[in-house]
């Protein structure tokens, strides 16, 4: 304790020496009593108080680490969703970017595939063209062979040669209804 520090006790305690022409004992008494009672109310008072400002203090100290945590953990949280924004826009273009490649891979595919069969399909028109006109050709050959002298070695009655007519006219019209129906390229 400093010099200024007394205690309500030691207050209490001190005796003073007397001296012959000292103030009177019993109003000194009574003075330094009461001055004894304000002092240790004040004292308590006192006591009290800094008790209460030590708390208040721990309090305020506990409050500022959390603050701090708190602060910290926003940081954190703040640092975290960043990251993960990124990485969900990282991952965006790298699933866009394959997207867009095997797109480009489905397309070209099916426009080779579209190629193929149209060239395919131009092959097969061409040979059935052909094969028409060699069919025609063939047919050509075949009626001209028909009409021939060669073929003329038996000849027909009238009434034979009527019914031959007759079947063969019969065969003709069909034959054109036949080519009627034939494809409208021709």
């Amino acid at each position: 304790m400093s010099n200024m520090d007394i205690s309500p006790l030691e207050f209490q305690k001190k005796e003073f020496s007397k001296s012959l022409r000292g103030y009177n004992p019993e109003e000194v008494d009574e003075f330094v009593d009461k001055l004894l009672e304000s002092y240790e109310n004040i004292y308590r008072e006192n006591r009290d108080l800094k008790e209460k400002i030590q708390l208040l203090e721990e309090k305020i100290q506990n409050y500022r680490d959390m603050e701090s945590t708190l602060k910290n953990t926003l940081v954190l949280a703040e640092k975290t969703a960043e990251e993960v924004r990124n990485a969900a826009e990282r991952e965006r273009e790298t699933i866009l970017k394959e997207a867009s490649l095997q797109a480009k891979e489905i397309l070209h595919r099916a426009k080779k595939q579209f190629e193929e069969i149209n060239t395919q399909n131009e092959e097969l028109r061409q040979q059935f063209h052909l094969y028409k006109i060699r069919f025609k050709n063939f047919l050509q050959a075949q009626l001209d062979y028909l009409d021939s002298v060669e073929l003329d070695t038996f000849p027909y009655s009238d009434s034979q040669s009527d019914a031959v007519l007759e079947a063969a006219t019969a065969e003709d019209e069909e034959a054109r209804a036949f080519a009627t129906d034939e494809d409208p390229e021709e």
